[in-house]
């Protein structure tokens, strides 16, 4: 995975976080933010969460095995396998227990 997808997918996080008490973002195709616009490789989603006080967000292929996240309670990358074609809907609370993932 792109490490600038990381990157934007925290900055679109932190701004979801302070925006409101709960938001959560899914992004398919191409949106606007910082002036300039971004757009997911095909067949990749980007799902951002954030309740007010923690966030995460998670990406996946569509024909992909695994789940890339990140979360606001650890500066690390996790993944988790899982069966090909299973969207990337994996809860906030799930990504911030981190008991099912492994860091990258």
């Amino acid at each position: 995975m792109n490490k600038n997808m990381l990157k934007i997918c925290f900055i679109i996080a932190l701004s979801l976080g302070a925006a409101s008490a709960y938001a959560e973002s899914t992004i398919t195709n191409s949106v606007s933010m910082g002036g300039g616009s971004f757009s997911p490789s095909n067949k990749v989603t980007i799902r951002v969460d954030s309740n007010g006080t923690a966030y995460t967000a998670k990406s996946n292929h569509a024909s992909g095995d695994r789940i890339v996240a990140a979360n606001s309670a650890d500066p690390k990358m996790w993944y988790k396998k899982v069966t090909i074609g299973t969207s990337e809907a994996a809860a906030i609370a799930d990504v911030l227990s981190t008991a099912a993932w492994t860091s990258m």
